[in-house]
């Protein structure tokens, strides 16, 4: 009788340790997207509909449309783009000499929309400004001293109110100057992206190490820049020193919802210099750091052609010293944007970033809780 027990807990100890190696090993879905949320992308949107949907601060919306005078030259080096609801888009451009503006009008096959818009060029921003460098981050994704844009690029932030759902249009964009010339116009077509879009990526994603730009950094390590700096001393000397700006990341969680959602939570460690003391003891002192949170929420896109995720941040929370500071981004804030690799346990994100011809890159890995 002991031995019959035996053999048949032999035997269900196989057949438990089978299942849950089949579900360790769960392959993925070859079907990322069952419920056709990436189909809807596809779909053309009303132009007059969506030129009423669009924001630029400091640009009008008028009836009619634009003549072209020519005598200005102006192209794009694109003419597809991406945009996500109730964010937008960038229109990213090299301003020829004089610029005063830029007329935008969309248009389908039956011709233009009723309205165009006209973006002086008080309304638009360049490399110091637009929607990716709008404040400073302490989340992991945040970088500093890089951007993809150059530094002659002129940008037109184009917000999106509720209105603009997923699907495709078209613009034309024309340039002007302050002489009178209009450019010839250049079209491009945009993407709005559907939230959500690929099951694989639902779930509970625990962060374990990053390669940044060449450094491997494991969860819980410290990372340090050094760099040369003066103290200018209470007492009026000036002392040259060198300072380390550490960081650590202890950890961080990121949950992708099948509504499209997301939601991640942060802790982290800062060394930093403290410039009071130090300025005082002419000598360097760092803050005692004793952690900081960092929560965001929003939403999440997967462009299949592309093979990237986005993530649309609308609001966050950070902790730190006690203080708790919370802020809503109606217009959204685009927290990343990367190509990503994937397989049942395992999620890489790789995003490069380009600054005066020099490419730097950075990878994130996640397993699968």
């Amino acid at each position: 009788m002991k031995k019959t027990n035996l053999f048949i807990l032999f035997f269900l100890s196989i057949i438990i340790f089978s299942c849950s190696s089949d579900d360790a090993n769960e392959s993925l879905s070859d079907d990322i997207d069952p419920d056709g949320v990436n189909i809807v992308e596809e779909e053309l949107l009303n132009v007059n509909a969506t030129s009423a949907g669009i924001a630029i601060d400091g640009a009008t919306l008028n009836d009619g449309g634009v003549t072209p005078t020519g005598g200005i030259d102006f192209s794009l080096d694109y003419t597809k783009q991406t945009a996500f609801q109730d964010y937008g888009f960038e229109i990213i451009f090299d301003a020829p000499t004089d610029f005063a503006g830029a007329y935008i009008q969309l248009f389908d096959e039956n011709g233009m929309a009723d309205s165009y818009i006209d973006v002086p060029s008080s309304a638009t921003d360049n490399y110091y400004g637009g929607k990716f460098l709008s404040k400073e981050r302490k989340d992991v994704f945040t970088k500093k001293g890089a951007s993809t844009q150059k530094d002659e690029d002129t940008v037109i932030d184009v917000n999106f109110s509720n209105t603009v759902p997923a699907g495709t249009f078209c613009y034309a964009i024309c340039v002007y100057d302050s002489q009178g010339n209009i450019s010839q116009p250049v079209e491009v077509c945009v993407t709005v992206e559907s939230w959500g879009g690929n099951v694989n990526l639902l779930g509970d994603w625990d962060f374990t190490k990053q390669i940044d730009n060449g450094e491997l950094i494991e969860v819980g390590e410290e990372s340090c820049e050094s760099y040369d700096s003066t103290l200018y001393c209470d007492n009026g000397n000036q002392v040259d020193v060198e300072l380390d700006e550490c960081y650590t990341l202890n950890d961080l969680v990121i949950t992708f919802n099948e509504n499209g959602t997301y939601f991640f939570s942060q802790e982290s460690e800062y060394k930093s210099l403290d410039y009071s003391a130090s300025n005082a003891a002419c000598d360097v002192i760092y803050e005692e750091d004793g952690g900081e949170a960092y929560t965001s929420s929003g939403n999440w896109a997967f462009n299949e052609e592309e093979n990237i995720l986005t993530l649309v941040e609308f609001e966050y929370t950070e902790t730190s010293d006690g203080e708790t500071y919370t802020d809503v981004e109606p217009d959204g804030y685009l927290l990343l944007d990367g190509e990503i690799s994937l397989s049942n346990n395992e999620l890489i994100i790789s995003e490069s970033d380009t600054f005066n011809g020099e490419t730097e890159l950075y990878e994130y890995f996640f397993s699968k809780k």
